[in-house]
């Protein structure tokens, strides 16, 4: 049933925060655009009906040179999660994450009176004051139809960060796009500042990034449909989705996954060109774990605890994930071939 957003949930927000006088937002583990400007429009829509402190956390990394731009020139201010005081702080607020979800660094013991997000509810965020609308395909939307439901004018920035959001969360309206979704970015994108959003969109790559896309092309290996890369050490965390994304659009592929180690994680992600496919519930069944991965139909994602691992047992898990990946597609024993051979000429 489609969830349309009412004066009511604006006075549902209005009371949950009453009597409060500081706010902590707290976006998922290394934050994407969507999560970033999201947590954003939240902290302005409160700012301008209540009257209180409101601070933006993250935990992680920001590694991608689109996201540092985004926050560079629309001067967005985030704290890492590990310098947060939280007894400061009356209220917390989830954005585009959940309670339990496996993928925020907020404290079991801690309670959070607010979850905003577009995915699927868990049960552990069930009972929460929850924002939740899974039909979107983006989180910003909910912002913006929030905000102008406030009769509140978006400021150019703000509309800018909001119009990268929608883009790149939905592959520039092509990736799990509702009409909603279209019409919010249709809103934001005559009032964005067109110059920032170009500069974010296309900023200076560094030299890293070149090593990672390389590193990609010497380790992918494809079987009919299907990429898979295992990249080993990675700089961030970003690189895994940004290089899964990369391979899809090869001309003879319809699903791409890739890994990635960092720290105690195996990063992973998987992507699709099926507009039909069920990405996150097949990632789940690949992985085996419902917590700590997930997503939506043509992307998902998530982590693997390796803390316990040598490097020989992280091997084996990729070779075993990229098992699955191939017997969950009807592939039996795939004869895995790398996507081309370098030359030494």
């Amino acid at each position: 049933m489609t969830k349309v957003f009412t004066s009511g949930d604006l006075e549902k927000l209005d009371g949950i925060l009453r009597g409060a006088k500081h706010l902590l937002i707290v976006v998922h583990t290394n934050p994407d655009p969507d999560a970033i400007a999201s947590a954003s429009a939240l902290k302005y829509l409160i700012t301008q009906r209540n009257k209180m402190e409101i601070s933006i956390a993250y935990s992680g990394n920001i590694g991608r040179a689109e996201n540092n731009a985004m926050l560079k020139d629309l001067d967005i201010h985030m704290k890492q999660i590990s310098k947060i005081t939280w007894a400061k702080y009356d209220r917390v607020a989830l954005v585009d994450t959940q309670p339990g979800s496996g993928n925020n660094a907020v404290p079991k013991e801690q309670k959070c009176q607010l979850v905003f997000d577009h995915h699927p509810t868990s049960k552990k965020s069930a009972a929460e004051n929850h924002f939740i609308n899974s039909e979107l395909g983006v989180l910003a939307t909910m912002f913006i139809e929030l905000i102008r439901l406030a009769e509140l004018e978006i400021p150019s920035d703000l509309a800018t960060a909001l119009a990268y959001a929608i883009s790149s969360e939905s592959q520039n309206l092509k990736r799990e796009v509702h009409q909603r979704d279209i019409d919010a970015y249709l809103y934001v994108f005559v009032r964005a500042n067109l110059r920032k959003l170009a500069q974010i969109i296309l900023p200076p790559l560094p030299r890293e990034y070149y090593l990672s896309v390389a590193k990609t092309l010497q380790k992918a290996v494809s079987y009919r449909n299907l990429i898979v890369a295992h990249l080993g050490e990675i700089p961030s965390a970003e690189i895994v989705p940004e290089m899964a994304d990369f391979l899809v659009r090869h001309e003879r592929i319809s699903w791409s996954l890739c890994t990635g180690r960092l720290k105690d994680r195996l990063i992973i992600s998987l992507r699709s060109r099926n507009a039909k496919a069920a990405a996150g519930k097949m990632l789940q069944e690949i992985v085996g774990n419902t917590r700590t991965v997930g997503g939506h139909g043509m992307f998902a994602g998530g982590f693997i605890d390796v803390s316990n691992m040598n490097k020989d047992d992280i091997q084996i898990m990729e070779a075993t994930l990229s098992k699955k990946f191939a017997e969950s597609h009807g592939y039996e024993n795939p004869d895995w071939k790398p996507l081309f051979e370098i030359s030494n000429k």
